[in-house]
């Protein structure tokens, strides 16, 4: 009767415990909020020690509730084997750590997915990342060692065990940055129709980031130049720039004005430099591949 009240505290204190760790690490995460609610969070510097920050604390209350409940699990064994009938507690005891080694196993091997992941820094909380073989794509709300819980753009949870996680995609900055040309026969008539068209658009957390505004205009000769447009949207919502946004292009237009397009397009300044600096190095190997060819 005493050892089974004793595991009962056991238990009790190691929930207690993992209570108390989820209050201290919301209040943490409350005191973080003002503390940098002053800040200008669009630098990409103070946004990624802020989820780099919120992620940490997500993991250490992880921790300590496994580690409260993995203490009262070894100590519950202990006080069955202490107990009178040694042997039924000792053969009780083994039979204990077979069910828990079972159950524990996946529990495990999520565990050592999310402090790999944790420590290979794959993602952050408040990264929108895409899951390519589960085919979801949300929010990294929480990230602990076991699971992921994701938030998509209908508001939908969705809860993830780490081992599940073979690959992500994590998409930069949380928006999706797409760039849309069209070519038009006169450059201050084509500049006036693309103005008018991007300032209906709707601009928020779950549609455009950023209206779409002017980026570059190139006069490629007397009757035709390349209008290129910048946009940023949610995840997602890419149909908004090359469905909603380049149909009212074309339904604005005035006839013969728009000689072809529009044309949307990714993009991303690190693939671009990445790919550049690719490119640049198969060039230079195939101008040296026929010289030393030559010289042997």
């Amino acid at each position: 009767m005493v050892g089974a009240l004793t595991i009962i505290l056991l238990f009790a204190a190691a929930w207690l415990l993992a209570r108390a760790a989820a209050f201290v690490a919301l209040k943490v995460l409350v005191w973080n909020d003002r503390r940098s609610a002053d800040h200008d969070l669009t630098k990409a510097g103070k946004m990624t020690r802020l989820k780099r920050r919120e992620t940490q604390v997500s993991i250490v209350r992880a921790a300590i509730t496994y580690l409260a409940f993995g203490a009262a699990v070894v100590l519950s064994i202990g006080q069955l084997i202490g107990g009178v009938d040694r042997l039924t507690a000792i053969a009780g005891a083994s039979f204990i750590l077979i069910l828990v080694g079972f159950a524990v196993q996946r529990v495990l091997m999520d565990i050592i997915a999310g402090l790999a992941m944790f420590i290979e820094r794959w993602y952050s909380v408040g990264d929108t990342i895409q899951i390519p073989m589960h085919e979801l794509q949300g929010v990294v709300e929480d990230f602990s060692l076991r699971h992921t819980r994701l938030r998509t753009l209908d508001g939908e949870v969705i809860h993830i065990h780490n081992s599940q996680i073979p690959s992500v995609r994590v998409l930069p900055g949380g928006a999706k940055e797409l760039r849309l040309e069209v070519f038009v026969t006169d450059q201050e008539r084509g500049i006036e129709m693309v103005d008018s068209v991007a300032s209906i658009l709707p601009e928020g957390p779950t549609t455009f980031f950023r209206k779409p505004r002017i980026e570059q205009i190139d006069e490629l000769s007397e009757t035709l130049a390349r209008i290129s447009v910048r946009a940023s949207v949610a995840p997602g919502r890419e149909w908004l720039v090359d469905g909603f946004f380049a149909d009212l292009i074309r339904e604005r237009a005035e006839p013969g004005l728009i000689a072809h397009g529009p044309v949307t397009l990714s993009v991303d300044e690190s693939a671009a430099r990445s790919y550049a600096r690719a490119s640049h190095l198969t060039r230079r190997s195939a101008e040296f591949t026929p010289a030393i060819r030559r010289a042997s």
